[in-house]
């Protein structure tokens, strides 16, 4: 289509979030998918012809963008992607990674990637959500995965297939560097820019440093399924150099959370220390989230979990999956609840929130120069929220989504 001829809107009377401040009276021109300007209303010149959304004095900033999320509005991910993707859009997120795990079986995991390849060429009305794949396993360490029956060894002929199928759409891989044949596994992946994420895993820090040049550069779900080696430690009383502190050391490596409502996950103090240690730049929210019931309608998550908290001065299980041990799996979580509870937990402002949950997620798997923020070039991702982070309007690629 020729840019001349596409629509034009103009966003207007918001307070427009930028990735440094908030600009109390902000506006953004959109033509067609993409971001023409942006900044204070006294400085952009809002075109005649334009559709004109008023903000209504609600926060203007960009979509949330899930890099680890395994189902939602109870489907999960690999089998339903599309129907995935549209029940987390609702809640803002406007990019998404479906995220395979570790309890699929080898055939599964084929039939998975081709289906969201399949999604992501296609031109269903909401597909753009999906802008690629994680791949969480399967060659992770089975001392750290909450179902270990279909985790396996590095498989080279498995590995190769999934890479024949999906390629560069796989933005995401998940692996235990301390494995044996990781070394061509990396070497694989590597050859399609795919950001390598350290998880499920007891690895030392030399043995995740060294995958970092070869792309190396998440932290999966930190505090969660890690280890140290040695495990007991080497001398009673003692803590070995783990998994997570590897992560926190490492400036070139993001740190995953996951700010359930109870800090389950991660303990409100830990995010504290995770953010002052890793910076604002290098750390990154994200959902975990299985098939039930997240991304259902607003507050249907904590209803249907009521009944897993002790009482009512005990923990606040409302955000927490768990598999048929009682082991935590997982989260319930959709991206804007995320995002309070980070603000809440934490303490940060809106303007930090939404570089955690938006644009660093987009920079660690290379997509920061089209999606994360509101800026001119930038695609149209853009949603219209209250003080409190409540969805109120969604726009995916420039166009209003109504689910």
């Amino acid at each position: 289509m020729d840019p001349k001829n596409e629509k034009l809107k103009a966003i207007i009377n918001g307070k427009l979030v930028t990735t440094e401040s908030v600009i109390e009276r902000g506006a953004v021109v959109i033509q067609g998918k993409t971001i023409i300007d942006c900044g204070p209303y006294d400085e952009v010149t809002i075109p005649e012809d334009a559709e004109i959304i008023d903000a209504e004095g609600l926060h203007i900033v960009p979509g949330f963008v899930d890099i680890h999320c395994h189902g939602g509005g109870g489907v999960l991910a690999y089998q339903h992607p599309y129907e995935f993707a549209c029940a987390h859009l609702k809640f803002g997120t406007t990019a998404i990674l479906p995220t395979l795990s570790y309890n699929e079986s080898k055939e599964q995991m084929v039939t998975g990637v081709t289906d969201i390849v399949e999604v992501i060429n296609s031109n269903r009305i909401y597909s753009e959500a999906i802008i690629g794949i994680h791949m969480e396993g399967p060659y992770i360490n089975p001392k750290y995965g909450a179902i270990t029956s279909p985790i396996r060894p590095v498989d080279p002929e498995e590995y190769a297939e999934i890479l024949r199928i999906a390629g560069s759409h796989i933005k995401v891989w998940t692996l235990a560097p301390e494995l044996e044949g990781q070394e061509g596994f990396v070497e694989a992946a590597s050859q399609y820019g795919i950001a390598l994420s350290v998880g499920h895993s007891e690895a030392t820090a030399e043995q995740i440093y060294r995958f970092v040049a070869q792309g190396l550069r998440i932290g999966c779900h930190c505090t969660n399924a890690s280890g140290t080696t040695p495990s007991p430690s080497r001398l009673g009383g003692t803590r070995e150099f783990g998994v997570d502190e590897a992560v926190l050391l490492h400036d070139d490596i993001y740190a995953e959370v996951i700010p359930d409502a109870g800090g389950n996950h991660v303990r409100p103090n830990m995010l504290k220390l995770i953010l002052k240690t890793k910076g604002i730049d290098r750390v990154i929210i994200i959902s975990d989230a299985m098939d039930t019931p997240a991304g259902v309608r607003p507050g249907d998550a904590d209803r249907a979990y009521a009944e897993t908290e002790a009482e009512a001065d005990g923990p606040d299980l409302s955000d927490v999956n768990f598999n048929e041990k009682g082991h935590l799996a997982g989260s319930l979580l959709t991206m804007d609840k995320a995002v309070r509870n980070m603000i809440r937990h934490t303490g940060i402002d809106i303007v930090k929130a939404f570089r955690l949950a938006s644009l660093n997620p987009a920079a660690v798997i290379g997509m920061d120069h089209e999606l994360g923020s509101i800026d001119k070039g930038k695609i149209a991702n853009i949603l219209l929220v209250t003080d409190k982070v409540e969805i109120r309007k969604v726009l995916l690629h420039g166009e209003v989504v109504n689910l």
